[in-house]
């Protein structure tokens, strides 16, 4: 706490330091944002990052490939204060931002049905491994919570995927292979024909079984991702979009069945097959001083998780469904402020753990406002109510504000609520651990639904000071500051049983700094690094959360040829240390551990046409196989457009 508290007196001190330099540059009129890139997930309106308030990161389709990304995860590997975890067994991966697992997966702003959405296993990174990278345009990460915008799970961020749209005509072909993962893709971009514009992606992947390498069970199998995204252009100003997604996974892993009170174990074979279906119609259109969207949406998922060797097979399968149904309308009252009003209707639909059927209705609407007060002060004051037929009504407001000190220099404050509604499973499921074998007799105790649990709910605040030093060289330093209520838990029955239900009954706090730093040093090369350092307890028991580090260190050392840019070598290097994982001894619990390593890959461009890539993660063969670290990890590839 005390190092906590030093970091934001040095940040206290850096923007005094540095406000009296920056009063001396230039003056000019906002406008001069303009010709920046702009982000739209923090607010779901257009502003420039230095105009925004809040912590967000984009990552550009040109990053992407510099990176060697054959995956979603991979493209995610240099967020700041972002990391995965997991990639084994049924539970999957988990994706934490600033500590917090509970972050909401978005696709084009829209939720997809997923497994984190009904069950009461976090499961967020399975919607990344649906979504095919080669038809990603940008990444845009919110690091924080934001109810007041998005309602239910962005307790500790939010990543929107933004999907690649229909350009000229043209067709590619790729491949990729490496030690984890093979791929191949195809693209086919219509162009624009009369008032209509298409784009059709497929790609076809598999998971290499890396258990034995691993020392441990890993996730293998193949998988397909098909996806349409239509544009209709009526005039100018109205537009429809269609967007289709079609995704299927054939994956399995080695199964351990273990009874922790009795020593009974049994192995198999677990397979954990999914078919996903995503069909979205949006409406967007322009009138005077309006903008306003309507969009209608509908995902459906089923997964089979059955025991392929067991004695006598079980299975869990799950089927869930969800409608959803939104207007928007962002109103330009004057040259300085922009109002955004809007109202949503959600209905989920899931087979619960039991094999019972279960259903949750919720509608929505928030108002969110962005105001000039003077050419210096931006203030961003937003508010949202969701009413769910359970648990009833929620409200989270939010307020961020950016200071211009000059056109240079930056202040930026904002305080933020966030809560995740309680799973289809945590109110209704039956869930029995144990026992899934026939030889290993009955379950050795069961999870059983809660329809009286409350929402868990965050508020937060964060602090930061950005500045640009010259043309070639910025940097930005954060603080940030977290409290999550009413955690939901399993506890005890109380009833001389091993059974245990859900309750509201653990808090936690996220408290840390980050920061950022790019400079240019010419010729083409490009230096950035970032460190994070991290404060992540559970307050009840006063204990650090899985999944932390104390601290996180990265620096990438860019390439690019200066002249036809054909060439690009990306290098980075990523410490962990101090980091609080779950070893994999049965009864050793939580442990801390840390590991650096360096990764390399080289991009060769021919144009616009022809591009290959090869690449080494982790260099220098670190392992730590309870981290995920399993060795050096190469991959390769190559793409074509015709």
């Amino acid at each position: 706490m005390k190092k906590v508290s030093k970091k934001l007196a040095l940040l206290v001190c850096l923007c005094a330091m540095n406000s009296a330099y920056a009063a001396e540059a230039d003056e000019e009129n906002l406008s001069k944002y303009e010709g920046e890139e702009y982000v739209v997930t923090a607010t779901r309106t257009e502003l420039t990052e230095k105009e925004n308030p809040r912590s967000v990161e984009v990552i550009t389709r040109e990053e992407i490939e510099n990176i060697g990304a054959v995956s979603v995860k991979d493209a995610l590997r240099l967020a700041t204060s972002l990391s995965i975890h997991g990639d084994s067994g049924y539970n999957g991966d988990v994706i934490t931002i600033r500590g917090g697992d509970d972050v909401l997966v978005m696709v084009n702003g829209k939720r997809h049905a997923s497994e984190g959405q009904f069950s009461f296993i976090n499961q967020n990174a399975y919607t990344l491994d649906r979504i095919n990278v080669n038809n990603v345009e940008r990444i845009e990460i919110l690091r924080g919570p934001d109810a007041a915008i998005y309602g239910s799970g962005a307790q500790a961020g939010i990543i929107n995927i933004i999907t690649r749209k229909p350009e000229k005509e043209a067709f590619t072909i790729g491949a990729a292979t490496g030690t984890r993962e093979m791929s191949n893709y195809y693209r086919y971009d219509t162009g624009k024909q009369g008032k209509w514009s298409a784009a059709f992606d497929m790609n076809f992947s598999k998971i290499r079984d890396l258990s034995s390498k691993a020392g441990k069970s890993l996730i293998y199998g193949p998988k397909q991702n098909f996806n349409l995204d239509v544009d209709y252009e009526m005039d100018e100003d109205n537009k429809l979009n269609l967007y289709l997604d079609y995704s299927k996974d054939k994956l399995n892993y080695y199964f351990d069945a273990f009874d922790g009170f009795d020593g009974a174990t049994s192995t198999g074979v677990k397979a954990l097959n999914s078919e996903k279906k995503t069909a979205v119609l949006t409406y967007d259109g322009k009138k005077d001083n309006n903008e306003f969207s309507i969009s209608a949406s509908y995902s459906e998922m089923e997964r089979e998780n059955s025991i392929l060797d067991a004695p006598t097979a079980a299975n869990t399968d799950r089927e869930y469904k969800s409608w959803n149904f939104e207007v928007r309308d962002a109103i330009k009252t004057s040259e300085n402020n922009k109002l955004v009003v809007g109202a949503e209707y959600r209905k989920d639909d899931a087979t619960v753990f039991g094999g019972e059927q279960a259903s949750a209705d919720q509608y929505s609407v928030y108002l969110h406002d962005e105001l000039y007060l003077s050419d210096k002060l931006l203030l961003t004051p937003s508010v949202r109510y969701d009413h769910h037929e359970e648990f009833g009504g929620e409200t989270s407001p939010s307020i961020g504000a950016t200071y211009f000190i000059a056109d240079n220099s930056r202040f930026k404050a904002s305080y933020n609520t966030g809560y995740r509604a309680p799973s289809l499973d945590e109110l209704y499921g039956v869930f029995t651990h144990g026992g899934l074998f026939s030889s290993m007799g009955p379950a050795s105790f069961a999870y059983y639904g809660n329809p009286d649990l409350k929402p868990e709910k965050t508020k937060g605040y964060e602090l930061s000071y950005e500045h640009e030093f010259s043309k070639d060289t910025s940097a930005k330093l954060t603080y940030f500051n977290n409290k999550k209520e009413d955690a939901i838990e399993a506890v005890s029955m109380g009833d001389g049983t091993r059974n245990r239900t859900w309750d509201n009954i653990d808090e936690a706090s996220y408290e840390g700094v980050e920061f950022e730093i790019k400079h240019d040093l010419g010729n083409g090369f490009v230096v950035s690094g970032n460190y994070d350092y991290l404060d992540a307890y559970d307050e009840t028991t006063g204990e650090r959360l899985e999944y932390s580090a104390r601290n996180t260190y990265m620096l990438k050392l860019s390439w690019t040829e200066p002249v036809k840019k054909e060439w690009n070598i990306t290098a980075w290097n990523k410490w962990y240390s101090d980091y609080r994982y779950s070893s994999s001894s049965m009864n050793s619990g939580l442990t801390n551990g840390s590991i650096n390593t360096f990764n390399i890959v080289v991009n060769k461009r021919w144009g616009d046409k022809y591009r290959a890539f090869v690449g080494v993660d982790n260099l220098f063969n670190k392992e730590l196989e309870d981290m995920n670290y399993y060795g050096r990890m190469w991959y390769c590839g190559a793409e074509m457009t015709f």
